[in-house]
């Protein structure tokens, strides 16, 4: 799951689309990952694998580019580390726990942004701004049980989901940051992020891998480069050929699209807490992207 902070004045044909594809994509990813879960590759099997595969073919466009990024490498360093654990922690998050759930916490995008912003860029904090932020503590703070939250450990697929959005707003920020860096370094350099983070977590923790068929490996590799590569190129071409705000509304398909498919497909259910929450921290995110 990759954003790019640039997008173009005017809207490009077939962006919205792209968008639209992406958001249907990355809502539906955790249907694959259960699948892969359930025969025994988890997160960090899959980013051993599946990340890695394409961090591999990633790497000579990225070097090829070299004389664009070589001024802001530790720009593009950054955003491959914050995406890397963003995408780890978000596939764990989706692969331990509720899917409803890992979305909402996640989705405290608003919150983060506008925080960081202010700390990192010196955007201001306008009271339109800070009522989204309160909006997106508020929905977290509903959904996680409220004062209940204090008096218990969260689960781990829920500090997973709140590290990755914390995460990815930090690659939002670093990628605001770069100026020269060419978009394909961009989008492409998570994959050696997650590639990475992998490698470093077998200093703790060594995966086993599960005795499966081979045809379920196939089905690996053609999720890393059709599922992974197809909806990070969608979002990277969508991204930087719609304007902003559009686009950071049309991103919250993503969320709708993970909710209902997890409902209708994986037999999840919302509780009243959940849905009050969600409608929350939907709200903000839409205060947010049309700000």
């Amino acid at each position: 799951m990759t954003t790019l902070p640039i997008s173009a004045q005017r809207d490009a044909p077939g962006a919205v689309a792209a968008l639209m594809a992406s958001g249907l994509i990355w809502g539906l990813a955790w249907w694959p990952l259960h699948f892969f879960a359930g025969v025994g590759i988890g997160a960090h099997l899959i980013g051993l694998t599946a990340y890695a595969l394409v961090g591999l073919v990633a790497l000579p466009v990225i070097w090829r580019e070299r004389a664009h990024w070589r001024g802001e490498l530790r720009w593009l360093l950054l955003i491959g580390l914050c995406f890397g654990v963003a995408n780890m922690a978000f596939t764990a998050a989706l692969t331990m726990g509720s899917v409803v759930r890992a979305m909402l916490l996640f989705y405290l995008l608003p919150a983060w942004g506008a925080i960081g912003g202010a700390l990192f860029l010196k955007e201001r904090l306008g009271p339109r701004r800070l009522l989204a932020v309160a909006l997106s503590l508020g929905g977290v703070f509903v959904i996680v049980g409220g004062a209940e939250a204090f008096r218990q450990a969260l689960s781990i697929a829920d500090i997973m989901a709140l590290v990755a959005g914390f995460a990815y707003t930090a690659a939002g920020i670093a990628n605001r940051k770069a100026r020269r860096i060419p978009l394909a370094s961009r989008a492409l350099v998570s994959f050696v992020g997650c590639a990475l983070v992998s490698v470093v977590a077998l200093l703790f923790s060594v995966p086993e891998v599960p005795d499966v068929a081979w045809p379920v490996w196939g089905w690996l590799v053609l999720f890393a480069f059709g599922w992974l590569l197809g909806g990070t190129l969608m979002t990277s071409y969508g991204v930087t050929h719609v304007q902003a705000s559009r686009a950071a509304i049309l991103q919250v398909t993503e969320l709708l699209v993970a909710v209902l498919s997890a409902l209708w497909l994986g037999g999840e259910s919302l509780s009243q807490k959940e849905c009050l929450g969600g409608a929350m921290i939907i709200a903000a995110t839409l205060m947010e992207a049309t700000n």
